[in-house]
């Protein structure tokens, strides 16, 4: 079986990485818990804020990013599909 990450998997890892950190995280903490290079976490940033599932927020000087409403909902409806795939037995 091939161990590694699909795109949809990285996305996920960075969504719930920031939701379980109050919902906002710095860029080097999201490289730490999404097991990610900063040099491909640039990618998937771009595209995250693209879709607007996360937007980039400056707090007391510093950068954090921040999960949004769009991000929130995407996070539940992969859960629903990934339970649904668990019972049928089928990976996702």
């Amino acid at each position: 079986m091939n161990s590694r990450r699909t795109r949809t998997q990285i996305y996920i890892d960075i969504l719930r990485a920031i939701r379980k950190n109050n919902g906002k995280l710095k860029k080097t903490h999201i490289v730490y818990k999404a097991n990610l290079t900063h040099s491909r976490l640039k990618g998937y940033l771009d595209f995250l804020i693209t879709k607007e599932f996360i937007e980039e927020k400056k707090i007391r000087n510093n950068n954090f990013f921040v999960v949004t409403e769009g991000g929130l909902k995407f996070l539940k409806e992969i859960n629903k599909l990934r339970k649904i795939s668990d019972a049928f037995g089928i990976p996702i």
